[in-house]
């Protein structure tokens, strides 16, 4: 086969089979899920990325980024992070419940273990601070040495970015419940000093002493305050903030959990973009018109014409990471891992509760099918609400797929599979195997008379005759996110957990595909 190089992301170029073109409809996402930030010694900005289990580094003289520990590095999924004396930065790593200690010389060790969700890590003096994102979470002073923590709070509604303020307490958020508190770290009864406040994510003080507060609503506002009552109000437009730095000339930089990008709030209230904002998946596609619909773990989003549209941040709505996505009868389906939702955002409906690990997700004439990836088996979700088990015994099915005559198909991560499923006499599920021997196929979609899947392992796109059970490089060189082996498939702290990748394809109306481009954040068309 010979191939053209396209252009691509960093990591190499992407190649199509001769009779194809490939073109982005985004440009890659520079931040997946940028949460905690703080200005390092270098006078760089370190920003932890959740969803990436990044850590980078921004230049704001130059606009660069580097990137000092990749999602192949030590780290599940950090959220903060603090710089301590002689150039030792700490990083919490929520799922897995740790924190940890990288050294100057670039040298990593767990200083901490077993805490539930650790978030907000704060440095004062020699004493390390961390507290729990999870209800009723613990506000800790941690031993660098590793011996045991010490509680100072407990109760918190979610804790979140903290700081020591001028007079030497320690200020937190209850990022559930809408407060802001501080306590003395050598010991006392915590004070509760705001109430009523939108999601209050980060609290930190500017360089003239005053208490600013982060929220993560909608309008990513930052609350001035006189430590009583909010006397100032800055709208940043970062929808699902996480955290803000101020550098020495007081300006104010904020990340976005939901969607990645900083920005930079200066003392006159102009708020300028330094790194954008974009994908931070995306998982499922769906066609729609020119563009795609994308399912982007915390929100649904549309991406044509160069840009992102978020359409909403729906992971509260549907009490999940969005993953999965289909179109069916007017309506948007997406799975969270757990369920399946039917509607639109702000006004969805459960189909599906109490599933292990739903992923794919695919219309059919009187009803869905949806890949239940942990219980190794596939749907039937009838329009009135009836489910049936459409095939069991499956080693990872991803995602499904269904042609014109109603013929199902299915990807097998475990087996390394792409196989045909046929309901058999006695009602039970039986699969032909159309492609074997692949490296983790994940999304699949028919378009023609063949099926393309994503062999997301070797960072493929692979049009297989199903007629023929002949497989073919479509394109190669696809950037995917293929998750390292040290991160776990499920969350020890049973709060936020960094998601398994799904990198989801999908049939447009000209005959071309769609595919979720994972590990750079950005939606491929490929066609001819």
């Amino acid at each position: 086969m010979s191939v053209r190089p396209v252009a691509g992301p960093d990591r190499g170029p992407v190649r199509t089979a001769p009779g194809l073109r490939a073109e982005p409809l985004c440009p890659p996402n520079p931040l997946w899920a940028s949460n905690g930030i703080v200005a390092g010694p270098d006078g760089r900005l370190w920003i932890a990325q959740f969803l990436g289990g990044t850590l980078s580094a921004f230049d704001p003289a130059t606009g660069g980024l580097e990137t000092v520990l990749g999602p192949d590095g030590p780290l599940t999924a950090p959220d903060d992070l603090v710089f301590g004396a002689d150039g030792e930065l700490f990083v919490v790593d929520l799922p897995a419940g740790l924190v940890w200690r990288r050294a100057s010389d670039g040298a990593t060790a767990v200083v901490a273990d077993g805490i539930t969700a650790p978030d907000g890590i704060a440095w004062h003096r020699g004493r390390l601070f961390v507290n729990e994102l999870c209800p009723d979470g613990r506000l800790l002073e941690i031993d660098p040495t590793g011996g045991p923590p010490r509680v100072l709070a407990t109760g918190l509604a979610l804790g979140n970015a903290m700081e020591v303020g001028p007079d030497g307490l320690l200020y937190y958020p209850h990022l559930l419940s809408g407060e802001v508190w501080r306590v003395d770290p050598d010991g006392g009864t915590p004070e509760r000093l705001l109430t009523g406040l939108d999601r209050p994510v980060a609290v930190r003080f500017d360089p003239v002493g005053r208490l600013r507060i982060l929220s993560n609503g909608d309008r990513g506002a930052l609350w001035t305050t006189d430590g009583g009552r909010v006397t100032a109000t800055l709208d940043t437009g970062v929808g699902g903030a996480d955290n803000v730095v101020f550098t020495a000339d007081g300006a104010a930089w904020v990340t976005g959990a939901f969607h990645g990008g900083l920005v930079r709030a200066g003392v006159d209230g102009t708020v300028t973009t330094a790194l954008p904002a974009g994908l931070c998946g995306p998982w499922g596609v769906a066609a729609d018109g020119a563009g795609a619909l994308v399912a982007d773990h915390f929100s649904l989003a549309r991406v044509a014409d160069g840009a992102v549209t978020v359409l909403g941040d729906v992971v509260t709505e549907v009490r999940g990471g969005v993953r999965g996505l289909a179109r069916h009868r007017g309506d948007t389906v997406v799975t969270t891992g757990t369920g399946v939702w039917r509607g639109h955002p702000g006004s969805w409906t459960p189909l599906a509760d109490g599933l292990a690990g739903a992923t794919g997700v695919a219309s059919c004439r009187d009803g869905l099918l949806v890949a239940e990836t942990g219980a190794g088996r596939v749907l039937h979700l009838a329009d009135d609400g009836t489910a049936t088990v459409l095939a069991t015994g499956l080693d990872g099915p991803v995602d499904v797929a269904v042609d014109g005559t109603g013929a199902a198909y299915a990807t097998l991560t475990g087996g390394g599979q792409v196989v045909r499923l046929t309901r058999g006499p006695d009602g039970v599920g039986a699969s032909s195997v159309l492609a074997a021997g692949l490296h983790r196929p994940e999304g699949i979609a028919v378009a023609g008379d063949a099926l393309w899947c994503a062999e997301a392992a070797a960072g493929r796109l692979l049009r297989i005759d199903p007629a023929g059970r002949t497989v073919t490089v479509a394109a190669s060189g696809l950037p995917f996110d293929v998750r390292p082996p040290h991160v776990p498939a499920d969350c020890r702290s049973g709060a936020a957990t960094r998601p398994a990748p799904f990198a989801g394809v999908a049939a447009a109306d000209d005959g071309s595909v769609l595919v979720a481009v994972n590990g750079a954040g950005y939606v491929l068309r490929v066609g001819p």
